[in-house]
């Protein structure tokens, strides 16, 4: 087998049990094999989803602090302007 992703082993290990009869303990084990390299692949990607969850969440923490002082710096200038007309 190639040096490739989880899966693509998969796939390779599936396409190989296809050669081998129906009720063969070959063809079987292939799938089970298969079936453990595609756990990993979603495994892989779930870990990558986490992890740009976690940059998303963290980004957005950093931002709260700009943002509500952003607001206050808005509703101060609106409440000058108001007054102003006055």
């Amino acid at each position: 087998m190639t040096d490739s992703t989880p899966g693509q082993k998969a796939r390779e290990l599936l396409s190989q049990a296809s050669q081998h009869p129906v009720a063969s303990p070959q063809r079987d084990a292939l799938v089970a094999e298969a079936a453990v390299w595609a756990q990993l692949e979603h495994a892989a990607a779930m870990d990558h989803h986490t992890a740009a969850a976690v940059d998303v969440e963290s980004t957005l923490a950093s931002l709260a602090d700009p943002v509500q002082k952003l607001g206050s710096e808005i509703g101060n200038l609106t409440q000058q302007i108001n007054l102003s007309r006055k």
